[in-house]
């Protein structure tokens, strides 16, 4: 079959003012023809250069005689609904800097795929901020590949101009990343150490697992100055995260997150529920009613069960003393962050340390030994009156962009693509040159 390709002087009617040469507009290169294949819908727009200039595509320098030439064909912008390609005979010439033939530099070519330009380039990354690399490789008929490699070296750029903003407030916690892990891993490499300011709601910075050196490493990037600056640190109950801001902000407020604590103190009270099974000799039928759903009865706060769930509990009390000190405990804790004095929270806490201790429940006696030697930060929560509550609500939104992306195998692209969804790490808040130097 014979293509039907034409040029643009006789698609075009007389008189029009709009042509497809005057859509290409590339510094030191006319464009020299246009032709279209209409059975593919492609455009194939051919530039030359205007002068004789060439310089190193490595070091910039200027080269000198010609050594040949190789014609190049990159993709660019659609045009209408066509397709379009931009080819261009690209030079070479010998470099007295790096002592080699080398090619000319093409500023409108990508500097990371000759065969795209960096407008269409630009295109495709601009795409990643809103979509999986996978969808904008769907959606723009390109290699996922090639896509990902744009994505993540455009994420490299950006970080490498990064500066994090100045904080006074910010929430530490952890989000799961990864299942696999090497021979010398533990579980707490798995995870990613999530770093929010809590006035802007924003990621600020995301390190490899929720080790004390993780949290220690984004205080060593801040700074001494900046870490001096911080006034309150939202946290969860995670020792490592506690040592390693007491070590490098000694001033700062660390607040135990309250929902936090609560999850602890279910999880001693369900120990207990299960010890209690265990421990006594219960026929099926009383093994059936202590066990399913009736967990999530005994944690449940009393004025908010249901009828059912009341009588559930009343039927377990009757029957055993131990679940009704259970039900006493249970609502003290929840108690002691609803005083509205630091006082009367401590007095609170400390009646339920007699409790537990009297009814000597080896998970709570725990629990509430861990909690007492760190007072302190449950103290701070009424002077801050913060929560880590905004670090929970961004896990979710992290969670999200795993799964749309079907997971992430490369670890450092996945911290980055957080820092760009959630944090500052996009063209909405860093500016790159076309020679893709990043402005602030």
């Amino acid at each position: 079959m014979v293509k039907m390709f034409f040029t643009e002087k006789n698609q075009l009617k007389k008189g029009s003012r709009m042509t497809i040469a005057s859509l290409v507009n590339f510094v030191g290169y006319k464009v020299t023809e246009t032709i279209k294949n209409l059975e593919t819908n492609v455009v194939l727009i051919a530039v030359e250069a205007e002068h004789d200039h060439m310089e190193c595509v490595r070091c910039g320098h200027q080269l000198t005689s010609l050594h040949g030439r190789h014609r190049i064909r990159a993709k660019f912008l659609p045009i209408f609904n066509y397709e379009s390609y931009v080819t261009v005979w690209r030079r070479k010439g010998s470099c007295s800097v790096c002592k080699k033939i080398r090619s000319e530099k093409i500023h409108f070519l990508s500097k990371d795929s000759p065969h795209l330009t960096s407008a269409y380039e630009s295109t495709i990354e601009e795409l990643t901020e809103i979509a999986p690399a996978s969808r904008v490789a769907d959606f723009t008929g390109e290699d996922k590949s090639t896509v990902w490699r744009l994505d993540f070296r455009r994420l490299l750029r950006l970080k490498r101009s990064y500066k994090i903003p100045k904080v006074t407030h910010i929430s530490v916690d952890e989000v799961y990343a990864r299942k696999s892990h090497g021979e010398n891993e533990t579980r707490n490499d798995r995870f990613f150490t999530v770093i929010t300011d809590m006035k802007s709601k924003k990621v600020i910075w995301v390190e490899d697992s929720r080790r004390k050196e993780g949290l220690d490493n984004f205080y060593k990037v801040i700074g001494k100055e900046a870490c001096s600056n911080i006034q309150v640190v939202a946290q969860d109950q995670h020792e490592d995260y506690l040592k390693s801001t007491m070590e490098h902000c000694p001033q700062a407020k660390i607040v135990y997150d309250k929902f936090h604590v609560i999850k602890s103190f279910n999880e001693a009270l369900n120990e207990c529920r299960k010890l209690y099974i265990k421990m006594f000799d219960l026929s099926k039928s009383e093994k059936k009613k202590l066990s399913g759903d009736f967990k999530f009865v005994l944690s449940k706060r009393a004025s908010k069960r249901s009828e059912y769930e009341t009588d559930k509990l009343s039927e377990a009390t009757r029957n055993n003393k131990i679940f009704l000190q259970l039900e006493l405990i249970k609502e003290s804790v929840l108690h002691i962050f609803g005083h509205g004095s630091v006082a009367d929270a401590k007095k609170q806490f400390e009646q339920t340390g007699q409790w537990i201790k009297e009814a000597g429940f080896p998970p709570l006696k725990n629990w509430f030994r861990r909690l007492q030697t760190r007072w302190h930060a449950i103290e701070a929560y009424y002077d801050a009156s913060v929560t880590s509550a905004i670090s929970e609500g961004i896990n979710n939104v992290i969670k999200a962009v795993k799964r749309r992306a079907f997971g992430y195998k490369n670890m450092e692209y996945f911290k980055l693509k957080i820092m760009q969804v959630c944090g500052f790490l996009s063209s909405k808040y860093v500016k790159l040159h076309e020679d893709h130097e990043s402005i602030a």
